[in-house]
């Protein structure tokens, strides 16, 4: 319906119900005191009028509001859409490309899918493009897919077509410009061109130095946004209307009371219980209201005063600088209007932090004033100083963080400059902590950690920073050092292991291994000389003694070793030389194969075939771990898609790195793979340890954010690590698998856990699977408990991807009887 009728049918259906409401009450009027209407209640009838009229008139305010803000929400939602596009097109690089690029160009090809993509997922889409300007400042095309304008699942017009590379935009549009500018914009209204009617929203594509690359363009249905537009105002028409109603009752509830001659009683009633009520409001805020003009308190509410400490007589025409320190003073002077903190003076003059609303009001007809809004922000401000200093500190020992040490050796390294002095860089390591935490538990490892700390603090003077790295790490500076100094308090700390830490009445026993650098010998910055004592340190790893080292430039073959497995580690994933081995996995009640683990080997040319635990540990370092570990996926995905044509049940697990794991973009780059090589989600098991669900929380968050993907998760190694039971039940897990010390040793001491595991899982509702079964009487235990699935070189070793083709079939008509 045209908005111009439903505006009048509005207004008229108004009308006519104030009609209908008028001659019933001049019918009352005249057959109880026979008088008109207006002789009853003039006054209230024109306050009718008046009031009705205001409220049309604000209900056509109120409608144009509503459509304003549905405007406003259809565009932060086209602003949120064109962000989530935009940081894809940068993150594929869309500043590589321009009107001279080809059209097989593949970034170009990617980020065509990418938009295609994008408009199918989002039917309210219409069309989407990327724009840039060239040297003449001509709007030119880069990337414009097809778009299916007609709504007809085709693309069966000129129209429609993708508009090649480098085609010219003549169109101007403003919001295209202020796009240009680094901003989002959107038409107000929608537009009818050559393409159709659609609104436009606009957001700019920026480089990674911050300025604007191109213009992404996406065209909404207009006829969507309209249909919203229409909704709203409905809405507001009916909102508008039942106020009007409620009106006109409250005007038919008065006068029907007015002739009954109570009206008058009742209207001064409901006046008195009406101020009461705002004066009980106005004293029942804990804010601090202040009426101030010419510098003087005009009026102050009693939180004002509470919060001051005055009674109200004192502090009425109290200059408002008797309420400041200086510096608030002339913040609030150049500020005028808005919201500010500020430092306020009580009247026992303790200063406290306040956060202030301050606006300018007529008052009374008498001129302006400024009217002042206070809320005490002392216990925020005190919480936020909390927050800076849990920042920069170690919560366990207090000790200044990674983040702090950084900046202040550097601090130390610049003042050592200033004075030609040496500084001694530590790099402490608390050995044994591992066996401590196993046996004891977490809680006694940092009594542990707290006790040595202490002995440290004890031994350092002021010219010495300790701070905590990670874990069992620790950094302290010496500053003003000589080799010497370095060496006297390295044996200090190192010599505090030599006598047992007791905690609880247990003796406890660690190691302390002290590596050390020398500014300006060993480096002239603090991630150098980290770095360095971090290499002597690790040097005296093997040792089993508490020993000290210098850093010498022999350390760094190491490093070097280290370097140049990683530099192997990226020939062979350019080179092809990784492959998957894959152990098959059976459901032990049928004999059937329901699924293989993918393992990982290493092709070497020269060493031959690698175990992946003589170079995963270097990749783990290195960060190699992840663009290797997204090789495994996408290879197991592509060849499990593969034998799901003759295996449909077939699944594959893959074990996830705590790296990736933690990677806040794993699970869209987990889609994309899936996407890219077609195996359905829940073919695919992420085999996760115990270790990386330490922070439940967290883990609990990355792990539903998987799971809402369709993949399976399971618990690899399960009984060696650290999870907490009472948690496991939160963890949304698929399956527990039993790590093979508990089925080699079903006769030894873990008999008894063994079956505890099993019952656990199925308690929880997940599935249970035995690793490394090697004999019958393994399997014949692990069915006598009820354990789900197994897998071992009882069954077979891990296989080629040939030979696990050769598996499958051989026991495909055949189940594997155990």
């Amino acid at each position: 319906m045209p908005k111009g009728i439903e505006y009048t049918l509005f207004v008229l259906s108004a009308i006519f119900l104030a009609v209908i409401a008028q001659l019933w009450l001049h019918r009352v009027a005249k057959k109880k005191l026979f008088s008109s209407l207006l002789q009853v209640a003039p006054r209230l009838t024109g306050s009718f009028y008046v009031i009705a009229a205001v409220l049309l008139f604000s209900g056509t305010i109120y409608i144009n509001y509503l459509e304003k803000e549905q405007h406003k929400e259809y565009e932060e939602s086209a602003k949120n859409v064109a962000r989530l596009l935009t940081d894809d097109l940068s993150s594929m690089h869309h500043e590589r490309l321009n009107e001279r690029t080809s059209e097989n160009d593949k970034t170009y090809l990617r980020i065509l899918r990418l938009m295609r993509r994008w408009q199918d997922d989002h039917s309210e889409i219409l069309s989407m493009y990327t724009l840039k300007k060239n040297e003449r400042g001509d709007h030119y095309f880069v990337v414009a897919p097809e778009a299916d304008y007609n709504r007809n699942g085709k693309i069966d017009e000129k129209r429609e077509q993708r508009v090649p590379i480098g085609t010219v935009y003549r169109t101007y549009i403003p919001e295209l410009e202020q796009a240009f500018q680094g901003k989002f914009a959107m038409e107000k209204h929608p537009t009818t061109d050559e393409w159709g009617k659609s609104i436009g929203a606009f957001m700019p594509v920026f480089k990674a130095d911050g300025t604007v690359d191109a213009v992404l363009g996406i065209d909404y249905d207009a006829n969507t946004y309209l249909k919203k537009l229409e909704n709203e105002r409905q809405k507001g028409m009916w909102i508008s209307f039942l106020v009007f109603l409620v009106w006109e009752a409250i005007y038919v509830l008065g006068v029907y009371a007015q002739i009954e001659r109570k009206l008058l009683a009742k209207h001064k009633q409901e006046l008195e219980v009406s101020e009461t009520r705002l004066k009980r409001l106005s004293e029942m805020t804990t804010e601090g209201i202040i009426v101030h003009a010419h510098g003087k308190v005009i009026e102050a509410n009693k939180a004002a005063c509470q919060l001051f400490g005055y009674v109200e007589k004192e502090i009425v025409h109290m200059p408002i600088q008797d309420l400041m320190i200086p510096e608030s003073l002339q913040n609030m002077e150049q500020c005028q209007e808005g919201i500010y903190e500020i430092q306020l003076r009580r009247k026992d003059g303790t200063i406290f932090h306040a956060e202030v609303v301050q606006y300018e009001y007529d008052y009374d007809g008498n001129g302006k004033v400024n009217v002042t809004a206070i809320r005490d922000i002392t216990e925020r401000k005190n919480n936020e100083e909390k927050m800076q200093y849990i920042a920069t500190h170690d919560d366990l020992t207090g000790l200044p963080n990674k983040e702090a040490l950084h900046q202040a050796i550097t601090e130390k390294i610049q003042e050592a400059s200033y004075y030609r002095e040496e500084v001694a860089v530590m790099f402490l390591e608390i050995s044994g902590m591992k066996t401590i935490n196993d046996f004891y538990g977490y809680s006694v490892g940092d009594q542990v950690l707290l006790r040595v700390v202490e002995e440290w603090k004890k031994r350092s003077g002021e010219d010495i920073l300790l701070g905590r790295w990670s874990g069992n790490e620790f950094v302290a500076v010496l500053s003003g050092s000589t080799k010497e100094k370095a060496k006297a308090l390295a044996r200090q700390f190192s010599e505090i292991a030599d006598e047992p830490v007791v905690v609880d009445g247990r003796e406890l026993y660690v190691m302390i291994k002290i590596g050390i650098s020398l500014y300006p010998k060993d480096g002239i910055d603090a991630k150098t000389l980290i770095r360095k004592a971090d290499i002597a340190r690790y040097k005296l790893r093997k040792n089993a003694a508490s020993q000290f080292l210098f850093f010498e430039k022999p350390m760094t073959r190491a490093i070097q070793e280290k370097i140049a497995t990683e530099r192997e580690l990226r020939r062979a994933l350019e080179k092809g030389e990784f492959v998957l081995y894959y152990q098959p996995q059976i459901q032990l009640d049928t004999g059937t194969v329901t699924g293989m683990e993918a393992l990982i080997r290493w092709n070497h040319p020269e060493k031959g075939l690698i175990s992946p635990y003589a170079f995963i540990s270097v990749a783990e370092q290195t960060g190699m771990i992840i663009p290797i570990n997204e090789w495994v996926i996408r290879m197991a995905c592509q060849q499990t898609k593969q034998l799901l044509k003759d295996f449909p049940n077939l699944s594959v697990s893959v074990n996830l790195s705590p790296y990736e794991f933690e990677n806040r973009r794993f699970v869209h780059k987990l889609v994309k793979l899936l996407d890219e090589t077609g195996l359905p989600p829940h073919h695919l098991d992420l085999e996760i340890t115990e270790r990386m669900t330490m922070d439940t929380e967290r883990a609990i968050t990355i792990l539903k954010r998987l799971k809402s993907i369709g993949v399976t998760i399971s618990m690899d190694d399960f009984g060696t690590g650290y999870s907490s039971l009472s948690y496991l039940t939160d963890l949304p897990i698929d399956r527990l698998k039993i790590d093979r010390s508990f089925v080699q040793n079903i006769q030894g001491k873990k008999e008894a856990i063994l079956p505890a595991i099993i019952r656990l899982g199925h308690n929880i509702g997940v599935k249970v699977l035995a690793e490394g079964v090697e004999t019958e009487e393994e399997v014949a235990y692990l069915k006598d408990k009820c354990c789900d699935e197994a897998q071992g070189y009882y069954f077979a070793p891990p296989l080629s991807y040939e030979d696990l083709i050769e598996f499958l079939h051989e026991h495909h008509y055949k189940k594997l009887y155990v």
